[in-house]
């Protein structure tokens, strides 16, 4: 399984009341044309490409179905060379191809319900390292109670979109959980941080042109969504199987950074930290930077060693006590919920991204390089605290649960359409 983490007829009123919609071709639109969801969730990436909203997309979508919504997922189709560029292998010929690949790994997540997944046209702006849609993803997504943008800022970037008074949802909804203004900024090149102000003004006003609501998953990217409904939410979560990792002990003294190499990940800051203490960092995962991050670990003498990136990173954590994250690009970053929920300690920067996670124990911040290896001499020396809060926060299904109240009533609980689906058997890697 290549993911590394991961109601209801009354509430939904009358479908047949919405007016009707245009049946699209079918190479427009994959296997759907005329049919109604509760639920359509559009992304910006999917899978196999390990990136945040590729599989938080994922789970949030099968989270959905497992409470009982029908959902449809939306993800981008690219061709064969960006899909190599993108991630390698494997390659997909067909949007099928991909759909059943999907589908085989929302079933291996504990998806019993099927889960309805269609395509829209997109290609790679290798410049911004992003899949940009090519078509109108509100118009290609079929007809649903509410929607739910990954990224809507992104999603309508450069296709002309259908604005929001005009789209057939009684709903929709933006998840904002990129800090492009933050990548931006550090670009090497004139006028780079007055550029990062305009894109931020841009996808603010791009963000209430097409949606209802926004929520912005930390205050790393509250300036984006500030003056529009919503509201800062947990909507996203852990896979079960951090959860299920051996737990520390005296002898567990490994070090580890997870995640993309990029340098906007902080890796020249884990590059001295290692060097500085002495004590080495094991570095897991590739990108597009890995070849220069290796040169300038050879060159400082730092002990770190790569080796390469995992699609399950819960079965790599026994031996690790600590996971050293310097990186200030990320809005709310998932590894560092996954080594908190799988009961390890964490050394972190001090900014606006990381403080949803002062609360829980086992978490060291820093602001310069001296805390950072403070927070490390702790990390390997204290044992760490139990996990309970984390494991309770970080459940998936009560983040899905907190995502579709945005469109729920709030005066009443959700009401499935159908039944909810009963937890997999014992054993089975599920959301929860």
């Amino acid at each position: 399984m290549l993911a590394h983490a991961f109601v209801a007829s009354q509430a939904f009123g009358n479908h047949n009341a919405r007016p009707a919609r245009t049946v699209r071709p079918r190479d427009h639109m994959s296997t759907i044309d005329r049919c109604d969801y509760d639920v359509t969730v559009v992304t910006t990436a999917s899978l196999p490409w390990l990136t945040g909203p590729a599989y938080l997309s994922l789970h949030q979508a099968i989270g959905l179905t497992r409470l009982g919504y029908r959902v449809a997922y939306g993800v981008p189709w690219v061709e064969a060379e960006d899909q190599d560029w993108l991630w390698g292998t494997p390659i997909f010929a067909c949007r099928q191809a991909h759909r059943d690949w999907l589908l085989r790994e929302a079933e291996a997540l504990g998806c019993e319900a099927r889960l309805e997944i269609f395509h829209y046209r997109a290609e790679v702006w290798h410049l911004f390292r992003s899949i940009v849609p090519k078509e109108d993803v509100i118009a290609a997504a079929p007809s649903s109670r509410a929607l739910v943008m990954i990224e809507p800022e992104h999603l309508t970037w450069k296709a002309v979109s259908t604005p929001r008074p005009a789209a057939d949802f009684e709903r929709v909804i933006g998840v904002v959980m990129t800090n492009y203004g933050y990548y931006i900024a550090r670009q090497p090149f004139p006028g780079s941080g007055l550029l990062a102000r305009w894109v931020t003004r841009l996808h603010r006003f791009l963000i209430r042109r097409y949606t209802d609501l926004a929520i912005p998953i930390s205050p790393a990217v509250a300036d984006v969504t500030a003056g529009h409904p919503g509201g800062e939410a947990r909507v996203t979560g852990v896979y079960g199987g951090y959860a299920e990792v051996p737990p520390v002990t005296a002898t567990t003294r490994g070090a580890y950074f997870i995640g993309r190499l990029v340098w906007e990940k902080g890796l020249e800051a884990v590059i001295d930290i290692a060097r500085l203490s002495g004590h080495p960092i094991d570095v897991i995962g590739n990108g597009p930077d890995e070849a220069a991050i290796r040169a300038l670990a050879t060159q400082r003498s730092a002990p770190l060693r790569f080796l390469g990136p995992t699609a399950e990173a819960w079965r790599c954590l026994t031996d690790y006590r600590v996971f050293v994250n310097p990186s200030a690009s990320e809005v709310l970053c998932s590894t560092t919920a996954e080594a908190l929920v799988a009961g390890r300690h964490v050394v972190l920067y001090d900014c606006p991204a990381n403080e949803p996670f002062r609360r829980y124990p086992n978490t060291h911040f820093f602001s310069d390089t001296e805390g950072a290896l403070a927070g490390l001499r702790r990390a390997l020396s204290e044992a760490p605290q139990a996990p309970d809060l984390a494991r309770r926060e970080f459940d998936w299904l009560q983040a899905c649960r907190t995502l579709a109240a945005f469109w729920e009533d709030a005066s009443r609980p959700p009401a499935p359409t159908g039944r909810a689906v009963a937890p997999p058997s014992p054993g089975h890697r599920s959301l929860a």
